[in-house]
């Protein structure tokens, strides 16, 4: 999985000590006492840096986020299965993250309603079907496995709608699909100026500004956010990318924000990967 899949998993885990806490502030003053990546979360911090969510108590230096997870296992069971359906994913996922399950780490709202579903299912108990109108960075979880594996979009857009009904997904898939294409060709900003062409047309206006800006905090403020909803994140993410010169500025500085750093790294890290050095003592660090 090292075309695009080991440069996203290691920006994810190397942000996951501060993933969640929404203090940017805190983690900037507390990025010039120590780094903040390849960390353990710690409890105390994350009071100190409210508002914050410490759902990660076990967590180890190397590890992933619960969407990391999800990569994995998506990829493991893929890699060797090229017909795997929504309900093989659903199957997986469910398998993994149920009462009881191997997986003991934080499950986020659409994890939870899919095993609602499959409880009511597996126990009859004739509740209705949860809506799936998720608009996590999850969806791109399906994408990204699709791209390491060469499989086309319409498969991986027949896996996001496990968590959501939203079509602005399979519009971003072509975004990316651009971006992945053109970003060894040309420099980087044209490459995403270009881009947000194919980006639907309620995201453009955001877009261009997270290019356009240079005031990270002011551009947060006015056009995007630092949590996992890709309304927040994704010109975020543009805005990043934008105005990083290397993996390593890249990863650091995505985490020094805070919110959902860790998601954001999985699509942060699988970008820049491809056209900057992932750093060795890095790579020691992973887990998987």
């Amino acid at each position: 999985m090292e075309k695009y899949l080991y440069g996203s998993l290691v920006a994810n885990a190397a942000s996951l000590g501060y993933h969640w806490v929404y203090n940017s502030k805190y983690l900037e003053e507390l990025s010039l006492k120590k780094s903040l990546l390849f960390q353990v979360q710690d409890q105390t911090e994350y009071d100190a840096g409210k508002p914050s969510y410490f759902v990660y108590p076990h967590q180890k230096v190397g590890d992933v986020s619960t969407q990391g997870s999800f990569m994995i296992w998506l990829y493991q069971a893929m890699k060797d299965n090229s017909e795997f359906t929504k309900k093989d994913y659903e199957d997986l996922i469910y398998k993994y993250i149920k009462p009881g399950g191997d997986y003991s780490g934080y499950v986020e709202s659409y994890g939870k309603l899919l095993v609602i579903d499959q409880l009511n299912k597996d126990l009859k108990l004739g509740l209705p079907i949860q809506e799936k109108t998720d608009d996590h960075l999850v969806g791109f979880i399906p994408y990204l496995v699709a791209k390491e594996l060469g499989l086309g979009n319409d498969k991986a857009f027949e896996l996001t709608q496990l968590f959501t009904n939203k079509s602005e997904y399979f519009e971003f898939f072509k975004v990316f699909d651009y971006i992945f294409d053109e970003i060894q060709k040309r420099e980087l900003n044209y490459v995403l100026k270009d881009a947000i062409k194919l980006a639907p047309i309620q995201f453009t206006n955001k877009l261009a500004h997270a290019i356009e800006m240079e005031d990270t905090q002011e551009f947060i403020k006015g056009y995007a956010g630092i949590s996992c909803y890709i309304q927040y994140s994704i010109p975020l993410i543009f805005h990043l990318l934008a105005h990083s010169k290397s993996y390593e500025e890249l990863i650091e500085w995505n985490t020094r924000i805070g919110g959902a750093s860790s998601d954001r790294g999985l699509l942060l890290g699988a970008i820049m990967s491809q056209i900057s050095t992932i750093p060795e003592s890095w790579r020691s660090k992973v887990t998987f």
